[in-house]
């Protein structure tokens, strides 16, 4: 007698029902094709691979990586310093904002060529408002 491969005889009665499939437990995924199923394993697969790749490479790189010395250009400095240059140009404070424009200009990375020249000409003026005789009230 041959039974259907998703049949098992296990009842005492000898009753030929179906109590257990290879397939009861396997999840049915309604909608989505096997060519999308595979792109989303393989996808999958490939976000793990970069992520493990991605730990290696940086754990090998701060083991091998020398001491930098602090750079020498700050540009955040730079930004608050000319923010507070500004603010003190604004409240007649000429002094202050020489002060604050020239620590801009030295924190300020040279590549930034608008801001330098920027910061080089507001300097200038201060400097010139500062030599008028008139701002001596």
């Amino acid at each position: 007698m041959a039974l259907h491969p998703q049949m098992k005889m296990g009842s005492s009665s000898g009753e030929g029902r179906p109590q257990w499939s290879v397939l009861d437990n396997v999840k049915r995924i309604s909608g989505t094709s096997p060519e999308t199923l595979m792109a989303e394993i393989n996808t999958g697969i490939t976000n793990i691979e970069l992520a493990r790749a991605t730990a290696l490479l940086e754990s090998v790189a701060r083991a091998t990586a020398r001491p930098t010395p602090p750079p020498q250009y700050d540009v955040r400095m730079a930004d608050e310093a000319y923010r507070a240059g500004c603010a003190a140009l604004a409240a007649g404070q000429l002094d202050e904002a020489l002060h604050s424009l020239t620590i801009s200009l030295s924190k300020c990375p040279p590549d930034k060529t608008s801001a330098v020249a920027k910061l080089q000409s507001l300097i200038s003026l201060t400097s010139q408002q500062l030599q008028r005789p008139s701002n001596s009230n």
